[in-house]
């Protein structure tokens, strides 16, 4: 969180042409604040699948038919693959969030490894690809195109003689043209985040805890502690995801606000006071998304 502060601070002293070592430095930071929060908004789904697939399972070992048995779980499997999928939409937006913040990453850092740079080569191009994907699928918010490139050439063309000034001016490129997609991108997460599929999927997990629990224990005419710990377990880990949903939802709206900060300190002068709020909130609420995810793997 320290670096994330700092980076307000150093950003919001720029009223000069470029950017100092300290501030692309803390520009790098906030890209990787970013890049962790992009891993979570899909758990949501894992998790609920994941919910489904140990329930289904409770369920098919209530039945003593061995074809409806195997239906059965033939049955979670498909819609542990299906029905749980991220529509192509919502794909796309965690992906471009991931590759933005990944590209920030990389436009501001000041390492060169070989295999570093191997990695790195093509990237703009692979953000750039997903931005014309999502615009095939989406074109009534049409992401802007072309932004991708200059990260990844500046990355491979640095070298050890990676040129600061240089590095400075295309972030302050870079920053204000993907504003525009991260506005897009976080509203699409939100919409994502509170729709009525999400609603229904929880729902139908709460009851079907509670049903595929039952017929199992009908059948098998009682159950052992390590059961009756596992069906609390899903409890709690269904209990997980909605607290996990309500903090991403969040946490999304403070990444919307936070890149606004970050992009008006870079070209604007503004009080540390005015511009510092956002960029906490984002890095606490991380962070907090973390320990969430954590408490869901290992409740």
């Amino acid at each position: 969180m320290k670096l994330l502060i700092f980076c307000a601070v150093s950003l919001l002293a720029g009223a000069c042409a470029t950017l100092s070592k300290t501030q692309i430095e803390s520009v790098n930071q906030f890209a990787k604040c970013s890049n962790d929060f992009s891993a979570f908004p899909s758990g949501i789904m894992t998790e609920l699948a994941n919910i489904r697939t140990i329930r289904g399972v409770w369920y098919a070992n209530s039945l003593t038919i061995p074809k409806n048995h195997i239906d059965i779980l033939d049955s979670v499997y498909f819609n542990s693959t299906h029905a749980y999928k991220l529509s192509e939409k919502s794909d796309i937006t965690f992906r471009v969030i991931d590759k933005y913040a990944k590209s920030l990453a990389l436009l501001s850092s000041d390492r060169y490894e070989n295999e570093f740079v191997k990695q790195t080569e093509g990237f703009g191009v692979s953000l750039d690809t997903l931005i014309k994907r999502y615009n095939r699928i989406d074109n009534s918010r049409a992401l802007p195109v072309g932004i991708g490139a200059a990260a990844g050439k500046l990355v491979i063309m640095g070298g050890r003689q990676y040129i600061r000034s240089k590095q400075a001016r295309e972030i302050k490129k870079f920053v204000p043209q993907a504003d525009t997609l991260v506005a897009i991108m976080t509203s699409n997460l939100l919409q994502f985040l509170k729709s009525e599929n999400i609603d229904e999927l929880i729902m139908a997990e709460e009851f079907g805890i509670n049903q595929n629990y039952l017929s199992y224990i009908r059948q098998s005419h009682g159950t052992s502690p390590q059961d009756d710990f596992q069906y609390l377990g899903l409890k709690t880990r269904l209990d997980g995801v909605k607290q996990l949903r309500d903090k991403t939802i969040t946490a999304t709206k403070s990444m919307r606000k936070a890149h606004g900060e970050l992009l008006e300190s870079i070209q604007k002068k503004r009080n540390l006071v005015e511009s510092l709020q956002g960029i906490k909130e984002m890095a606490e609420q991380v962070r907090d998304l973390k320990n969430t995810i954590d408490k869901i793997e290992k409740p």
